[in-house]
């Protein structure tokens, strides 16, 4: 019998029910719908933690009656406690935008960003990068996922620091990846175990090697994949807080140059380094002083450096190499960045104004 039919009986017993605005109800009509094979994959151990948090809905101590509150192991967010002021020049270009009011913020953009926004973002980066080259999206959250959506296949593997930043295995396992883990040295500055990681690659494409063999003698065809697609490097990064120098950049894109595998660099909390005898180095400038050879995928944002974390403003640069190796991953991001436009209109105002800011000496003082 059709679905779409319904049985005999069920039409005699509930008649009554079909000729009013009552759906019948039978035990055997009842269905579940399946989740996909994706959002099952997708479990965030960071977000399980803090929305409860957030939403408030973890009581403190005084209203349990056991008087004992939670203990903050530092939360991303640094507007948090409200000690920390946001940057004023994102505040102002949000207000006079909103003051001119018509349509300055209010319309649909480019995918990819405003050209103000985006011309802004590869100045600031540099490395040679161009406005073409700047995807702005949700947060760089959502700038790493439009990254690593374009770069990874299901079985492909990415490569992810250990202690780090959950996210990036999130992403990846979503979408059927694979992720292995390289180690940091704590007794070195939370450095790069590279030995460890030179290792690791080795050891995957001995096991791809044996595995397009294998293809080969069943399928007669040679698979053009590559089974390690990127090596993600958090710099400075989180949780260790570590801040590399450009020695330690400059080997771990030997490395990458070794085995022709792409940098995925996270660098949300560029600048943000505290000893005044260290600054912060970022990837894709060493590896243009280094001949460009290794490409380079940075994913950025003003959330961390500039306090507005939750405006969610991110943005991906594709810091490409002479021979164009990332020309399909930055194709397929843009077209991926077409699903959901990025961040608003509006929040993308104040980008150029953090990034390019007229008043200098106000951005030094706050």
């Amino acid at each position: 019998m059709p679905p779409n039919v319904l049985k005999t009986d069920l039409l005699h017993s509930s008649s009554s029910s079909l000729n009013g605005n009552a759906l019948p109800t039978d035990l055997e009509d009842v269905w579940v719908c399946p989740a996909s094979e994706k959002s099952l994959r997708t479990a965030n151990p960071i977000r399980a933690i803090v929305d409860p948090i957030v939403s408030k809905s973890i009581k403190s101590g005084a209203e349990r009656g056991d008087g004992k509150d939670q203990i903050s192991l530092a939360l991303g967010d640094p507007t948090v406690f409200g000690n920390l002021p946001p940057c004023p020049a994102a505040i102002e270009a949000i207000t006079e935008t909103l003051k001119m009011g018509g349509a300055m913020a209010t319309g649909y953009v480019n995918a990819c960003g405003t050209p103000e926004a985006r011309a802004a973002i590869a100045e600031s980066h540099g490395a040679g990068a161009t406005a073409d080259n700047v995807i702005v999206a949700s947060g760089c959250s959502g700038a790493l996922e439009l990254a690593l959506t374009a770069l990874l296949d299901a079985d492909s593997i990415l490569l992810v620091p250990s202690p780090g930043f959950p996210l990036y295995s999130v992403i990846a396992k979503s979408h059927g990846a694979k992720v292995e883990y390289y180690d940091l040295l704590p007794d070195s500055g939370w450095e790069c175990d590279l030995v460890q990681m030179d290792q690791l690659i080795t050891r995957l494409n001995i096991i791809d090697g044996h595995n397009r063999s294998m293809q080969e003698s069943t399928c007669g065809s040679r698979s053009p994949t590559q089974v390690v697609r990127g090596i993600v490097v958090n710099n400075p990064g989180n949780p260790t807080g570590s801040n590399y120098s450009a020695h330690h950049l400059r080997n771990i894109l030997k490395l990458a140059h070794k085995h022709h595998i792409p940098i995925v660099s996270d660098e949300i909390y560029g600048d943000i380094v505290f000893d005044p005898n260290c600054c912060f180095s970022p990837m894709a400038e060493i590896s243009a002083r280094m001949g460009k050879h290794v490409p380079v995928i940075t994913a950025s944002g003003l959330g961390k450096q500039y306090l507005v974390p939750g405006w969610r403003v991110g943005w991906v640069i594709f810091h490409d190499n002479h021979h164009g190796s990332l020309k399909e991953v930055e194709a397929g991001a843009k077209r991926l960045a077409q699903v959901t436009l990025g961040a608003s209109h509006l929040v993308q105002c104040a980008i150029p104004a953090v990034l390019q800011p007229k008043d200098i000496m106000g951005m030094l003082e706050w």
